[in-house]
């Protein structure tokens, strides 16, 4: 009797939760350094703990431990204002701000008050915000009931460990995630542990997994969506196929009231299933033999081949039209509560002036860059940087410097270009549905950037990195599928060492740890490794000229 394959077992399990936990170690604990190296005689060998810090908007120098590291130094402006108030790094300014104005207005505004005092204009929608606030108010909750501490909870959570926890909690399951997607794309475990080991040491999810941004949660929520899509087109019933559709509408609802980038998603999974239709019309397969993952086809035997498609379609426009509209209506409810809106014309305005903000802003920014320029990591963007009073350097006797960037990493970005250039090649050769869709996605994601005109920064890059690392993931192990055990290993191995080796070297960018300015940049004292800054093509150019293949 032949043994029935699983889609997962034991050794999935095993894998998903060692992968999650160095995650979530990596996301929640970090910035770990070995501290024996600065105080070989005391303290402990390891320590998550930055001393001499900037600790308060003054400067004040102290110890910030884990997420809540770094804190931004504030800065007077002309009437002697310190900015950023609250230690906020780069888009904290605005993001954890607006989370708690959600909530404060909801507390002490009505719909019926005048122009509440918390009413905000952001051209993103609401959810991810909410979600930022949901951690925010956690975080004072348990400061109100396990520290003593008294207020309101969303006042006690405002703070640079609040704001960060809920990004470090989704950043942390994208890992997972990228690990469930590629198990279902293509049913190698190989592929699902490279893939997942991928997100996992890879730069840009790593920052945009520890600081107040919106960015984490819909590319969570993408995962999430393509998992589902995958769910529902592999279902063997009637009753698992329509609950995976009406599922797969609620995350793409939610991912679209996170952040617009979702709508790619919900544009590329939409097509599929329509192309399924197609091809099911004409008796069509899609995919390596026995395993039809675009078609039910007529003469399968399969129950979903004698599905009814009026019934069909109705329940995919409203899983993929109706439920999501509703969630992104309802994702709105903070607006309405405090006032700012009192009806659906409001909303539809907000969206016009949201759309018209991206459309019209002409303003210029030093790490600004061309979408083009976005795949080989020409220039990242410095989120973070002190430069004064955080010690000495006791190998060197240099000052200490603290810098954060959102490079990514580049063994995983530089590998990844020519495995995404070669998907055409397996979708026309060898008829790969695995390679259609991470070729789409990775267009859908990317392409819509480029006529855009308005200032762009590499993070906008972060959707189509979720298909850069499933194509490397896919054609470094179909190559390995070629050799013989336990090569095949050995080559997927290598090259993941590879990407945790270039985590380790570039893991004091990601995490603003202090090290020496000549391991940052190239100079007498640099250590034989070579400096931290690899591409310094820098001028002293205006801010409305790109500064390309500048890493400083």
């Amino acid at each position: 009797m032949t043994e029935v394959r699983r889609y997962f077992d034991r050794w999935d399990l095993v894998a998903v939760l060692s992968l999650t936990v160095v995650a979530g170690v990596l996301r929640l604990f970090s910035p770990i350094l070995p501290d024996f190296f600065v105080h070989p005689n005391s303290g402990p060998w390891l320590t998550n703990c930055v001393s001499s810090t900037p600790i308060d908007p003054k400067g004040d120098p102290g110890t910030i431990c884990g997420l809540a590291y770094p804190f931004n130094r504030g800065y007077p402006d002309t009437n002697g204002v310190l900015s950023p108030p609250n230690g906020q790094v780069f888009d904290e300014v605005y993001f954890p701000v607006d989370a708690r104005d959600d909530v404060k207005g909801i507390e002490q505004c009505r719909p019926t008050t005048p122009l509440c005092r918390y009413n905000y204009f952001d051209p993103e929608p609401p959810l991810a915000k909410e979600i930022i606030a949901a951690g925010e108010w956690g975080y004072g909750w348990y400061r109100a009931h396990f520290q003593g501490a008294s207020g309101d909870y969303i006042d006690l959570g405002f703070n640079t460990f609040g704001w960060r926890i809920a990004a470090a909690l989704f950043g942390t399951l994208c890992v997972p995630m990228m690990y469930l997607l590629a198990r279902r794309l293509w049913p190698n475990r190989l592929f699902a542990i490279a893939a997942a080991t991928l997100a996992c040491f890879d730069g840009m999810f790593f920052i945009q997994s520890r600081i107040g941004m919106i960015d984490i949660f819909p590319i969570f929520f993408i995962l999430s969506a393509y998992f589902l899509f995958l769910v529902h087109i592999q279902s063997k019933s009637f009753n698992s196929s329509m609950i995976s559709l009406i599922g797969l509408g609620f995350v793409l609802g939610i991912g679209i009231a996170a952040k617009w980038i979702v709508l790619a998603a919900w544009a590329s999974i939409v097509f599929f299933l329509v192309l399924r239709i197609v091809l099911r019309s004409l008796n069509v397969e899609f995919g390596p033999p026995g395993w039809p993952f675009l078609s039910w086809r007529r003469d399968s035997g399969s129950t979903m081949a004698g599905v009814f498609w009026p019934t069909y379609l109705a329940v995919a426009v409203i899983a993929l039209v109706i439920i999501p509209l509703g969630i992104y209506v309802v994702s709105w409810y903070p607006f309405f509560a405090r006032g700012q809106f009192h009806n659906m014309t409001d909303l539809l305005n907000y969206q016009v002036e949201s759309y018209n903000y991206h459309k019209n802003l002409v303003a210029t920014h030093p790490y600004g860059s061309p979408a083009w320029s976005w795949p080989i990591l020409s220039r990242p963007v410095l989120y973070y940087a002190e430069y004064s009073n955080l010690g000495t350097d006791v190998f060197t006797g240099q000052p200490l410097i603290a810098r954060m960037s959102n490079l990514g990493n580049p063994w995983i970005w530089w590998t990844s270009l020519p495995c995404v250039a070669s998907l055409p090649y397996f979708i026309i050769r060898h008829r790969s549905f695995p390679a259609a869709v991470i070729l789409l996605g990775f267009i859908t994601q990317y392409a819509p950037w480029w006529p855009i005109t308005r200032v762009l920064f590499m993070y906008h890059m972060f959707g189509g990195l979720i298909f850069m690392v499933l194509a490397l993931a896919f054609v470094l192990v179909y190559l390995a599928e070629k050799l013989p055990r336990p090569n095949r290993q050995l080559l997927v191995a290598g090259h993941l060492a590879m990407a945790v080796l270039f985590f380790g070297y570039f893991y004091p960018v990601w995490t603003g740890v202090p090290i020496s300015e000549s391991a940052y940049f190239e100079s007498s004292g640099t250590p034989p490794w070579g400096p931290k800054i690899w591409l310094a093509n820098c001028k002293n150019l205006p801010p409305s000229h790109a500064q390309l293949f500048c890493w400083n």
